[in-house]
């Protein structure tokens, strides 16, 4: 039987959520939650948005949709400010599946590198045994709400770019897995490799630049010949790695395989 996982993607049209360094909180959500779906649909497992691109998404709406779907799993995806740094995920107080799945998905975000504030829970004010968060209180299937980053200090790195976005994406993605307990399998990856570059700044000029269009890449020197390389990564996809590289126009490059 097919899963069915919902993701609610926090805030949206004239609601920005957290907004520092750049960077709006509606916007990074979306990044994550995206790269999550992918992953997970690669899987195998039916996945539904609260929205798919900026609009007014209020907590209600989410929670009704989300209801409606009938999921196996739900995770309302968020990011923080107020001075902090690290992920934090917040489950039902009652425990069970929604522990398990907020610790799943904090060890899988550890292991992408960000540190994490824990797993915790929150109870409603004067209400004991009730949860504070409306998605998590709400929500008929075990439910998590995740805050990766801190988007007001050094911790904005963690979620600032597409590349970092597709890293907490895959977290969210993995941890989702292991609590349904379906095996995932590393998809095949492609480089564009922009080649002899004799003086390591102006591979740095390309590098840059590259970059700044929100597309990881790396520095290294070919052995073959002690020139310098740019390899931009990842590409799931051979056809779009074609497409960068076309784009690209460089003289010398070419689509390789990652290891």
């Amino acid at each position: 039987m097919i899963k069915k996982v919902f993701l609610g993607v926090g805030h949206g049209g004239t609601d920005p959520g957290a907004v520092a360094n750049g960077l709006r909180e509606k916007d990074v959500n979306l990044g994550i939650a995206l790269a999550a779906k992918e992953h997970l649909e690669r899987a195998g497992v039916e996945v539904r948005l609260s929205r798919y691109r900026d609009e007014d998404d209020s907590q209600a709406e989410e929670i009704r949709e989300c209801n409606a779907y009938g999921p196996d799993l739900a995770v309302d995806v968020h990011n923080n400010a107020g001075g902090g740094d690290g992920f934090e995920a917040y489950c039902s107080l009652a425990g069970g599946v929604s522990r398990k799945l907020a610790e799943s998905i904090e060890k899988q975000v550890l292991a992408a590198g960000q540190n994490s504030r824990g797993v915790k829970t929150r109870p409603y004010p004067g209400r004991p045994g009730l949860d504070y968060y409306g998605f998590v209180r709400e929500t008929k299937a075990p439910a998590v709400l995740c805050e990766f980053a801190f988007l007001d200090t050094a911790d904005q790195d963690a979620v600032d770019s597409p590349a970092d976005q597709e890293k907490m994406g895959k977290a969210l993605a993995l941890g989702i897995l292991d609590t349904l307990g379906i095996p995932w399998q590393s998809p095949e990856k492609w480089a564009v490799r922009i080649q002899h570059f004799t003086r390591r700044e102006d591979a740095a000029e390309t590098s840059g630049w590259i970059r700044a269009l929100g597309l990881y890449n790396e520095i290294h020197t070919d052995s073959g010949n002690g020139k310098y390389v740019v390899d931009v990564f990842s590409f799931e996809d051979k056809a779009r790695a074609d497409a960068l590289a076309a784009m690209l126009n460089h003289q010398r490059y070419s689509v390789v395989r990652q290891a």
